[in-house]
């Protein structure tokens, strides 16, 4: 995945204007991390990839069940360059090793322990 290959769509309703005014794309790597990329301006409305175009981003753990809503990394005034840098980190990110629950128990034969 790279910057050229973010998908876009519009996602901010001006009231003032009745428009939409900002773009926001997603990219989901395949551990499950969580890239989200907004447009920033301060004159409305933008294109997505306009030249000398700044984005916010962020990026959010596999894990976002309720209770973990909160991203693990933010940055604004990112350049598409900068972007691109953020999607290979968000690739990069591992998930941790599956907990175990200590209290449980496990015969590997749950049949040797049977009489004939």
């Amino acid at each position: 995945m790279t910057f050229s290959e973010l998908t876009w769509n519009q996602d901010q309703w001006n009231e003032d204007t009745q428009s939409l005014t900002s773009w926001q794309a997603q990219y989901e790597a395949d551990n499950g991390y969580l890239l989200i990329v907004n447009t920033q301006s301060e004159t409305l409305p933008v294109t997505a990839n306009e030249t000398g175009q700044l984005y916010s981003c962020s990026i959010w753990s596999y894990d976002r069940t309720v209770g973990s809503s909160s991203p693990i990394f933010t940055e604004g005034d990112c350049t598409n360059n900068r972007i691109s840098t953020l999607i290979d980190q968000t690739k990069a990110y591992a998930q941790p090793e599956p907990e175990v629950d200590p209290n449980e128990t496990s015969d590997p034969d749950p049949a040797s322990g049977q009489w004939d």
